[in-house]
């Protein structure tokens, strides 16, 4: 069977679930806090790619004791009565989308992706399937992004232009973001302090290959640098206030987001996700029969689909009879 419950569950698989998961076989496309909910059974098999695995098991206390095992990219795994192969979907490091035979009908399951190029991972490319799992975070017209790499130039030119005199804080996920921060930093010509959660994903992305460029932990050391990155849910007045009495330089922080932040000097549009007409292009090379969407804004997106000739429902609406019938 193939139905959503805190989780897309195929067979004897669960894939990202929303909830510590009962079932046997448990799948994280990638290592996001909303995607990664550990199995308290200890018998569980969770299955991820090495990457992938290594973030988890960095991030979570409770990650300890269980059973993971890691799977390639385009290499086929057999579960019961079905088989997947992974494909790299440009999001984070190890992120991955699932190509799916199941009962004579073929899935793609993006997960969290991105299809444009960034300054550390290649985007994904449309791949034409029967059904199409789409995530739609971003699926609304006021989400169009700028080219990414104008982005980054921009983000290069006022880091350049303003941390020479000032403590310049630059703010994102710590995981995901913060890398694509360090990694801009560097090409400003500034070698960054981080925030410790920042550097132990720095670290796991260093020892997997990605040129991130140089960083260094936040210690005691912050009157010697310009560039500082912290998490988001850290940046608050009282930071604000504490670092300006002890380093006594103005401060300037700007946020990397594809949302709409307030309270920063600098907020830059740099996604880790499709925007709106992403998607929609997407949609229309994979040329699928269904589409279903899922997180974000699902509903909206699959009525948009709808109007341009496409048969689409979100995925939380779909039962296990309305999966097999398009």
């Amino acid at each position: 069977m193939i139905k959503e419950e805190n989780g897309l569950i195929i067979g004897d698989l669960c894939i990202d679930p929303s909830k510590s998961s009962k079932y046997k076989n448990i799948f994280f496309s990638h290592a996001h806090s909303d995607h990664v909910k550990l199995a308290k059974n200890s018998s569980s098999t969770h299955f991820a790619t090495k990457e992938t695995i290594d973030l988890i098991k960095k991030r979570y206390e409770k990650s300890f004791g269980l059973n993971f095992s890691p799977l390639e990219i385009n290499k086929k795994i057999k579960f019961d009565n079905f088989e997947i192969e992974l494909f790299s979907n440009g999001h984070i490091l190890g992120s991955t989308g699932i190509n799916l035979d199941f009962y004579n009908k073929n899935y793609i399951i993006t997960s969290d992706f991105r299809t444009s190029d960034s300054i550390l991972f290649k985007g994904l490319k449309p791949i034409e399937s029967e059904v199409l799992v789409l995530e739609t975070t971003f699926a609304s017209p006021e989400f169009n992004f700028p080219n990414h790499f104008d982005v980054v130039n921009e983000m290069v030119s006022w880091i350049e232009k303003n941390a020479k005199n000032k403590l310049i804080i630059l703010s994102g996920y710590s995981l995901g973001k913060a890398q694509e921060l360090t990694k801009i930093s560097n090409m400003a010509g500034f070698v960054p302090l981080v925030h410790e959660s920042i550097f132990e994903m720095n670290k796991i992305y260093s020892n997997h290959g990605v040129d991130i460029g140089k960083y260094e932990l936040l210690n005691h050391n912050l009157k010697d640098h310009n560039v500082l990155i912290m998490p988001q849910n850290l940046i608050d007045k009282f930071l604000f206030s504490t670092i300006k009495e002890f380093d006594k330089r103005d401060i300037l922080c700007a946020i990397a987001t594809g949302w709409n932040a307030q309270g920063f000097d600098k907020c830059f549009p740099l996604s880790n996700h499709c925007d709106y007409n992403e998607l929609i292009e997407f949609v229309k090379e994979s040329n699928p029969k269904l589409v279903l969407t899922d997180h974000g804004y699902s509903q909206e997106f699959a009525r948009t689909l709808n109007k341009l000739g496409y048969n689409s429902r979100p995925l939380k609406q779909s039962s296990q009879k309305q999966l097999f019938e398009f």
